[in-house]
């Protein structure tokens, strides 16, 4: 009996080893997964919205979660997205809000304005040399307190992704 036992379920763990074989390339499942999302080719183009400290040389900083609010990386992405995609008055509150934390924060005393951007980047070329897209800058705010120093706008334009939900590896998708 325990030799009929093992070839039934033998026979049965063949079958489901087979079975991803015989459904759509698409169709992603118990008891195993196609991985569909590495079966079809991915647009490289990626539209995001970001947060960016930038330091009194002009250089960007990139900033954490806890400086939107709190602690959690995707809760940020949210609100931050929602932050500047809403008014304009909006997008001032909540730079403001987040200049204030960056404030507070002992490391981040070089820090002397904090940037909301919505930018497309080629996800590839970015990282593979450091190639920034086209950014819109939303709204710019000043953090309290901070010491007086260079322009914080850097003479070849405005600083690279690497802020809240763009080091996150948010995405809004492709544009």
């Amino acid at each position: 009996m325990s030799r009929l036992v093992a070839a039934i379920v033998s026979v049965g763990l063949v079958a489901a080893a087979l079975e991803p074989v015989v459904r759509k390339p698409d169709d992603d499942g118990f008891p195993l997964s196609t991985f569909p999302m590495f079966a079809a080719p991915r647009p490289s183009r990626l539209a995001m919205s970001y947060a960016v400290g930038v330091a009194r040389d002009g250089r960007p900083r990139s900033l954490s979660p806890e400086h939107l609010g709190t602690g959690e990386v995707m809760q940020a992405f949210a609100m931050l997205q929602r932050g500047i995609d809403g008014s304009a008055r909006g997008r001032t509150a909540l730079c403001a809000a987040i200049a204030a934390r960056v404030a507070r924060d002992p490391a981040y005393r070089d820090v002397v304005a904090i940037r909301l951007v919505s930018a497309t980047h080629d996800a590839v070329a970015y990282l593979a040399a450091g190639t920034v897209g086209a950014e819109t800058e939303r709204a710019r705010c000043d953090v309290p307190g901070a010491e007086p120093g260079a322009d914080p706008t850097p003479a070849g334009g405005a600083p690279g992704p690497g802020g809240v939900a763009g080091a996150a590896g948010g995405s809004r998708g492709a544009p």
